[in-house]
């Protein structure tokens, strides 16, 4: 009887809806343009070639209002030229970026990194696309998304947008530190940061900083980056967890989402070429880095389930 049920058992546990409540799938997409463009027609076409903008696309521009009211910076309209084209899926469907550089390179943020703020702006289930015309640092892209819910009658909390910025921010300034550094790169940094995301939900969301600490050095640890990393830029990596922590999004509505969302970045990030390149180099250092935290805490959460099953069925006789 046992083995009849296993296979249903298993099915429950991969289907169970995650309670939460998404935005519903936007009708129409929405695309967004830095204002640097709105006066420079030649420009401003060329950057909707490479978002595949359509004429039924809602048109907007972000402008350092928008940027400062949901980044908290601020940036002179003319240099905003980074833009995006995003349509809000239904929940389940997962986060898609694509970062289009084949006109301009987006030199300071990658695709993952933009990922990873997103998720922490509560953002989990969209078609993105993210390109300019010529080389731009990327910056105003996020407000770009923000505005299209905006515009689409949606709010984002201000505050997730502005722990969204940060890590953004903190993600990039310590890749730029550790440039030079060796055993570091950006794939290895998102990577621990998305696990340690993965922990504190599955932790139950409300943890202690020095709980908090531990899942930290434990992950820094297994990406190959204890060593690498200095006190100050681990501090910093611990004031975004703590952040977002009290925001709520670790206990939200969203937060089975998030974790999902998480998951799947952490496979896009451990089969990207800049991961394996960074994992070949941490050998060649004597480092290992695990290939993906979030597979092993599935393994033992599934391990866990059926050892309760079991317990369960000894205690009936």
């Amino acid at each position: 009887m046992i083995r009849k049920m296993l296979p249903l058992i298993i099915i429950s546990l991969l289907v169970l809806p995650a309670g939460a409540k998404a935005a519903s799938e936007w009708g129409q997409a929405v695309t967004v343009y830095g204002a640097g463009l709105e006066d420079n027609r030649e420009l401003l076409d060329a950057t909707g070639e490479i978002l595949g903008a359509t004429e039924e696309d809602k048109v907007e521009y972000v402008r350092s209002d928008d940027v400062e009211k949901y980044l908290g910076v601020t940036y002179d309209d003319s240099i905003l030229k980074s833009s995006i084209r995003i349509l809000q899926k239904d929940a389940g469907a997962g986060l898609d970026i694509t970062v289009d550089e084949s006109m301009g390179q987006i030199t300071e943020i990658t695709e993952e990194t933009y990922k990873n703020a997103l998720l922490t702006s509560g953002i989990t289930d969209a078609e993105v696309v993210i390109g300019a015309a010529e080389d731009v640092t990327g910056e105003s892209a996020l407000a770009g998304i923000y505005k299209a819910y905006e515009v689409q009658g949606e709010e984002i909390d201000p505050q997730r947008t502005q722990n969204a910025q940060d890590e953004l921010e903190t993600i990039s300034g310590i890749a730029e530190e550790n440039s030079n550094s060796e055993g570091f790169s950006q794939e290895q940094l998102n990577k621990a940061i998305t696990e340690i995301k993965i922990q504190v939900i599955e932790a139950g969301g409300n943890l202690s900083e020095g709980e908090i600490r531990s899942i930290v050095d434990e992950q820094l640890k297994a990406n190959g980056l204890e060593d690498v990393l200095s006190q100050e830029q681990i501090d910093r990596i611990m004031v975004i967890i703590i952040n977002i922590q009290e925001s709520g999004l670790f206990q939200s509505e969203e937060a089975d989402r998030l974790l999902e969302s998480s998951k799947g970045l952490i496979d896009e990030i451990t089969s990207s070429e800049g991961f394996q390149d960074a994992k070949e180099a941490a050998e060649d250092l004597g480092k290992d880095i695990q290939e993906s935290g979030a597979w092993e805490s599935f393994k033992n959460a599934v391990a866990d389930f059926f050892k309760a099953i079991v317990d369960f069925f000894r205690s009936l006789f």
